[in-house]
């Protein structure tokens, strides 16, 4: 029983320490600041997560396979003209931009007005621990990732809108 003790031991610790280990550094989960990127964008810019501080910045990662990711692409069009003054940054972040015309056909057809980012080698997408398609992003004005969605329905819309809105409202309330 002595010797059967002690390998449960040696296996739960084992499991602890393996667990924590793949635990990376670079990896972002909601509640943290959200880490800073660069990406090229489709119209060969660069967009640069700092340079939009004091802003709520939303992000969506998705893939050019995925139906459900455009129809929320398209729903973003909306969701940037939110705030007059420019307070609210949209963004799309294509996590397989390898057939680059296979994007720029998508981004045509569903007439899309907002920076699409090219995540080439998924460096991003794996920077914030992205594992379903689309997942969507806010960071608020402070920088700290205040909400992650995987997926896209009318409840994760509705979800977006208000807290968009709610952050909005306690910005401009803390100036």
């Amino acid at each position: 029983m002595k010797s059967f003790l002690h390998i449960i031991f040696i296996l739960i610790c084992l499991c602890v320490l393996l667990t924590s280990c793949d635990k990376d550094p670079n990896t972002t989960s909601p509640e943290e600041v959200a880490k800073d990127f660069r990406l090229d964008t489709l119209t060969h810019e660069r967009f640069y997560l700092n340079q939009h501080k004091d802003k709520v910045v939303v992000l969506v990662f998705w893939t050019t396979w995925c139906s459900i990711c455009k129809g929320e692409l398209v729903e973003l069009n909306a969701i940037k003209n939110v705030s007059e003054n420019g307070d609210v940054v949209v963004a799309s972040i294509c996590s397989d931009p390898e057939d680059i015309n296979a994007v720029k056909q998508i981004v045509e057809s569903l007439k899309i007005e907002y920076p699409v980012l090219l995540d080439k080698g998924q460096t991003v997408t794996g920077r914030y621990m992205i594992s379903a398609f689309p997942t969507t992003i806010i960071i608020d004005q402070k920088g700290v990732v205040s909400f992650t969605r995987e997926g896209y329905n009318s409840a994760i819309a509705s979800q977006l809108k208000t807290k968009i809105s709610s952050l909005l409202v306690s910005g401009e309330s803390a100036e």
